[in-house]
């Protein structure tokens, strides 16, 4: 039992450490910051990260 909470809390400060050098992940929408319309003749941006694609990570400082 104590192992577990050994390794568990090894991933959470090597976790936090992770979002403390790379803040920002991909988009799980778009992956990339626009997609097609539904037509497919045109691009918008994505509603969630308004065409940066990248997301700041849970546990990431504010800039």
């Amino acid at each position: 039992m104590t192992t577990l909470v050994v390794l568990f809390l090894l991933w959470l400060v090597g976790y936090y450490l992770a979002c403390q050098i790379w803040p920002y992940k991909a988009c799980g929408r778009c992956q990339g910051g626009k997609h097609e319309s539904p037509s497919g003749k045109a691009w918008r941006n994505c509603f969630r990260c308004g065409g940066s694609g990248k997301k700041r990570r849970l546990l990431a400082r504010k800039p």
